[in-house]
């Protein structure tokens, strides 16, 4: 993903989507020392409710909640009616592998209305050359690389702010989505964006060398130059 960190941020917009229900609640609470903290949760948690966003440098964008899972079929509704009327028109719209966003459906959705879609952004031979037209591109995430994507941290705040709220009907649980939306500031977007802008950046890997050596000093037996 090294090509990403070549565009200008403004540009970006990273979407993920995250399952809900009305069982949600806080991880941890607080009680007097030696009692217990005790909370309710229903048996029937109801139906899934997926809520699906972007993030950009501004915050949030295009954010729409429906009941079930993610689907090819919706996500091209959604791309199309919702997140591409919101982009500009050299943006980027990144997102990861799920599979309905592989579908074909999305894909002559996207195609249809002249956006390039880019499977391996690292294929410079997919990308637009640089005097082309501006136009909109998808570009997908390398395969199990949640921590590239600033939308991932986005969607663990949203998920604790809706578990604060113990909503326990769907009007509530919608509700509580966007409040937890609405406090996501400019700051937060560019507080992920760094954090996974240094997750992408490229690591040194220690060669065999650097790993005998580094395992000398841990022993306390130092190690011999190449003249003995």
């Amino acid at each position: 993903m090294q090509k990403i960190e070549q565009v200008d941020p403004r540009r970006l917009a990273f979407f993920d989507e995250f399952g809900s229900n009305l069982g949600m609640t806080r991880h941890y609470a607080r009680a007097p020392s030696a009692e217990r903290a005790c909370g309710k949760v229903p048996r029937n948690v109801g139906v899934s409710i997926t809520l699906v966003l972007g993030l950009c440098l501004q915050g949030v964008v295009a954010p729409c909640a429906f009941q079930g899972p993610m689907n090819g079929h919706v996500f091209s509704i959604y791309m199309t009616e919702q997140v591409l009327p919101a982009s500009p028109p050299d943006g980027i719209v990144v997102i990861d592998n799920l599979p309905a966003h592989h579908a074909e459906d999305v894909r002559d959705a996207l195609e249809e209305r002249g956006v390039v879609v880019v499977e391996d952004v690292e294929d410079l031979s997919a990308l637009p050359a640089q005097d082309d037209a501006p136009c909109i591109q998808v570009w997908f995430l390398p395969p199990y690389s949640p921590e590239l994507s600033p939308a991932e941290e986005c969607g663990s705040k949203i998920k604790t702010l809706i578990r604060a709220k113990d909503a326990r009907a769907t009007p509530a649980l919608i509700d509580a989505m966007g409040d937890a939306i609405g406090q996501v500031t400019p700051q937060d977007a560019q507080g992920w964006f760094d954090h996974a802008r240094r997750d992408r950046a490229p690591r040194h890997r220690p060669d065999v060398t650097d790993r005998s050596e580094s395992a000398a000093l841990i022993n306390g037996q130092p190690q011999a130059g190449p003249n003995g």
